[in-house]
């Protein structure tokens, strides 16, 4: 029997080569369900319609999805959205910023932008992890040091026992009951996780109140989920949106160098020559065909370094 770390790896290593569509929980893409994720996410649509088609006949996940398998093959429930896994107290016994990252296997890494954790994995020994990439990329192994990741988190539970032992009882879910009228961070949470399952919650999105249109989104949500249709947030809602909740975005690009070369680079070159201060800042001329070329070849090198 593998122990829970040896376990974790083995599932994660499992999972590479298997697609990535936003949404995805585990199921075998096909056409139809290209076209449902799709319409139920159309801010992602276009991309979901341009390359879910190579991953059909596999499994798919979205990153968080991805994380909440590797963390269930040892009794460990996760909810699904990457900020959700990271703010959920109970999951975690440390936490850190990626630079003090230990060399092991079965560790949660997260990359956080502007106080979100929109992208997650986990790491398989050996400085390289797993993680659901994107929708052109599927699940893949890297090195750590050629990601986005900017934190990680070890669980609360015992990485040296068997795989299938019990994990101590996880502490108490300290989530308010929320109701109309009250307002907070954990009612824009909400919020959150119903923009993120397609429901309604008003003009002002999450805004953090609890007003006549986030109560309307939670009884709809209710009778859909087979709930007790009543409008308020207890622990049975709270649980079926962790579990609904989609993952998040696609690993947020990031251009590791730029290189530009011939004329492009004789452009930028005339243009430094050139420059000129003006107070603290610094203006550079040049003609409009040079600038669209320099333009042109800047996004041209990006696009092909992201890729």
């Amino acid at each position: 029997m593998p122990s829970k770390r040896e376990a974790m790896k083995e599932e994660a290593l499992a999972l590479v080569g298997c697609g990535y569509i936003y949404g995805a929980t585990g199921w075998v893409c096909t056409p139809k369900r290209i076209e449902q994720q799709a319409k139920q996410y159309p801010q992602y649509a276009e991309t979901i319609e341009k390359y879910g088609p190579k991953w059909l006949g596999k499994r798919c996940f979205d990153c968080a999805q991805l994380t909440r398998t590797v963390a269930r093959r040892v009794g460990v429930s996760m909810p699904s959205g990457a900020t959700s896994q990271w703010r959920d107290e109970r999951l975690w016994s440390e936490k850190d910023v990626i630079d003090t990252l230990p060399d092991e296997a079965g560790l949660f890494l997260f990359t956080m932008r502007d106080g979100r954790m929109v992208h997650t994995g986990v790491s398989v020994g050996g400085r390289k992890e797993v993680d659901a990439r994107g929708t052109r990329y599927g699940v893949v192994e890297r090195d750590i040091d050629k990601t986005t990741f900017t934190h990680w988190a070890r669980l609360a539970i015992d990485y040296n026992a068997p795989a299938d032992a019990p994990n101590p009882e996880p502490k108490p879910d300290t989530r308010r009951t929320l109701r109309r009228g009250m307002s907070g961070e954990d009612v824009a949470d909400l919020q959150r996780k119903l923009i993120a399952l397609g429901y309604d919650v008003g003009s002002y999105g999450a805004d953090g109140i609890f007003g006549a249109k986030t109560q309307e989104a939670v009884r709809k949500f209710q009778r859909d989920n087979g709930l007790a249709v009543d409008g308020i947030v207890g622990r049975a809602t709270w649980a079926k949106l962790d579990e609904l909740e989609p993952g998040d975005e696609e690993e947020p690009p990031q251009a590791e160098r730029l290189i530009l070369t011939g004329d492009a680079l004789r452009v930028l070159e005339k243009a430094v020559a050139g420059a000129r201060m003006d107070g603290s800042r610094v203006s550079m001329l040049l003609e409009k065909f040079e600038f669209d070329a320099l333009a042109k070849a800047v996004k041209d090198e990006t696009a092909r370094e992201i890729e």
